[in-house]
This record gives C-alpha cells, structure tokens and sequence, in this order.
C-alpha cells in the first residue's frame, strides 16, 4: 500500500535558497526536506568519574558478559525469539521492565563481532523510567545477561539512569541512548564494572552494588540538544552501508498535528565520536515525514526501514526511498514494534523487538522482504 506523496524529494531543498529555509518547527509544507544544520547537538566535556571509578571496580569485557549468561531466549515456531519465562523469573510478562531499543555487534564494528562474539544488546526502560537495564544477547546459544546504565555522580559513586531508552546504537567501544528530550547519553563499554550483590545502587559503606546486577555500565557523555526548538528523540540507529557512517535520530508523535521529522548525523570513525565543529555537532539532513507512530526506523543502503505501531494490533514495516512515497508492509510485525537495526551481513538483516506484555520478540527478518515504492 502507498502512501500518498507526504513524502517528497529532498533534493527539493537544493533548490530552496538559503533565505528562504523552511521553518524546523513547520511540516504544512509542500516541501518536506528542512536545513540540517538547524539541529544541533553540543558535546559535554566527559565524566572524569568514569576514570576513578575504574580504579576501584574491578572492570570485564563485553565478551566477559557474553559468556557470564544466566537467562536463556527460546525460538517460537516463526523463528522469532522469546525472553525466559519460568518459575520466579519471567522477562515475558513483567510489568517493571519494557524492553524499548536494539543494536547488534554487526553495529559495533565491521568485522560483526567483539571479542569472538556474535550477539544483540537490547535496552529496557523500567515503568517508572527510573532506570535503564541492557541485555546482552549470545545468537551462538542465545544465552542472555542484564547490567544496569549508570551515571557517576562522583569519584566514588554511581547511581541510576533516568531516561526512556527508546532507542539504542553500539559503535566502537560506545553504547548511544536517547535521551527523549534532551539528546543523546554514551555509555562507556570499555568500563563495564563488576559489582557485589545488593538492592542498593551505588557505594553502601565500602561495596558497591546494582539493583542485583552483576555489572554496570557507565555515562562517559552526553550530546545535548541545543537548539531553541523541541526535538523528540525517541529512537536511533546506524548505518554502515555508506562510506560515511550516520546515525538517524526520529520522533514518535501519536498524530502528524505536530511535526514529525528524522534526522542524520555523521559519526567520525577514527574518533568514534559525532563529527563536530568545535564542541557542535550539526545534522547532515533532516526531513518532515507523515508517518505517525513512528517506533523505529533505520537507513542502508539508501533506502530507510521505519516500524510503525498500531495498538493491539500488529505493527507496520513502511519501506522508503527518500525521492519516492513510502510504501506500507501492513502487519509486518506483531504487536508493538520497537527500535530498528541493520546488519549488512548475510544479505542483509533487519533488527527489530517488540514490547508488549507476553508478546515480546526478538525479530530477525531479510531486508529483502520489506517492500519499497
């Protein structure tokens, strides 16, 4: 099913003059391609915490945690994966956490693994979005394991996180979480902590110890947006199937009454960082698209993977070549889709999850099958 053209060229913005740039805040327009450089991203100086810390915890490796699995995912009829479910533990049904973003070792680097490992990290925000918990997949055995984000509030302390963590992207050593209002945390997986067992979080006399999480992984900075007009950060992913590697950044809105609108920041590769002017980071395109819903979305390879929400009932795939309408992939997921990820290996694969109480999957679908106008 197409989308009537909401969704126009952005090469039409090459024939806007300058002085006549499209208001970011506006999406009643013919055009629907806006100026880039009105979103913008300033980069806080990192948390010199992480560094102390790291001296008084005793610090493990991703592939450590890959190994250290203490849930296992099982494999439906579908192919789709489903979190343990049993007796005093059910990651299925709870109703404290929601799993929200998905990225993959495929992200990481361009080999596909790290440290000899081939897994999903997957986020979750708990129901008070007091908290944010991450889980490391293992696809050889599918044996998972949850540690908590952390912000070092001191030389000697940490404490919880408190975001949604809609949406989530692993590059290099760094794990990028949106922050829905504010822009972008990283967190630092080159300093994942071990800690003691205990309900506190934090430093309690000498011990430090995480909700009951064996590791904890901490904010090293912060991408604050800072332009003078709101930008709902509700997702994110990466691409690495063009030469220069962005990141796509994008709202949820529940209607198009307001605007809804994506945008790319380039990433510098030798740095792992946003390719900045300074301590600025400006987005490399930016555009209004009429889809509301809007759960996830990602870019490979010039076309643009977008899962739409819709109740109870199943979740859209829309398939989109920026210069083309977008194309609809009715009822491609179940209920409740989340974030999107790419892995350009095998043909190329499409990430998804999905959130919804006693329908939550791990969904690893062929790029090949999402339709496009």
């Amino acid at each position: 099913m197409k989308l009537p053209s909401i969704i126009f060229a952005a090469a039409a913005a090459l024939l806007v003059p300058s002085s006549l740039a499209l208001s970011p805040t506006n999406c009643n327009t013919a055009d629907k391609s806006r100026t880039g450089s009105d979103f913008v991203l300033v980069e806080q100086p990192d948390n010199p915490n992480v560094a102390s810390l790291s001296k008084k915890l005793k610090k493990v490796s991703v592939a450590d945690v890959f190994k250290d699995g203490n849930h296992k995912m099982t494999t439906d009829s579908a192919g789709r994966k489903l979190w343990e479910k049993r007796t005093g533990f059910n990651d299925m049904d709870t109703e404290k956490w929601v799993p929200q973003g998905i990225s993959s070792t495929a992200d990481a680097n361009e080999g596909g693994t790290v440290g000899g490992k081939d897994g999903w990290i997957v986020s979750w925000h708990r129901k008070d979005d007091k908290s944010v918990r991450v889980t490391f997949v293992d696809r050889a055995n599918d044996k998972y394991r949850h540690a908590l984000l952390v912000y070092p509030h001191a030389a000697d302390n940490f404490r919880e996180v408190p975001i949604h963590a809609g949406g989530i992207m692993w590059y290099g050593d760094k794990l990028w979480v949106v922050d829905t209002r504010n822009g972008i945390r990283v967190f630092d997986m080159a300093n994942i902590w071990e800690v003691g067992s205990g309900d506190a979080v934090g430093k309690t006399g000498s011990k430090y110890s995480a909700a009951g999480y064996k590791y904890v992984i901490p904010q090293i900075r912060w991408y604050k947006w800072s332009s003078s007009f709101p930008f709902r950060f509700s997702y994110m992913a990466l691409d690495r199937t063009q030469e220069q590697h962005t990141i796509l950044v994008g709202e949820y809105q529940p209607n198009t009454t307001v605007p809804v609108r994506m945008t790319k920041y380039a990433l510098d590769e030798s740095t792992g960082r946003l390719k900045m002017s300074g301590k600025t980071a400006k987005a490399t395109w930016a555009y209004c698209v009429g889809i509301e819903r809007m759960q996830g979305a990602v870019s490979a390879n010039g076309k643009v993977y977008i899962s739409r929400s819709n109740g109870k009932s199943k979740g859209d795939m829309w398939g989109w070549v920026p210069g083309k309408a977008a194309h609809k992939n009715a009822g491609f997921f179940p209920q409740s889709p989340e974030d999107l990820s790419y892995d350009k290996r095998r043909n190329g694969r499409v990430y998804g999850l999905t959130e919804a109480k006693g329908k939550r999957y791990i969904i690893d679908s062929a790029a090949k099958k999402v339709k496009f106008s």
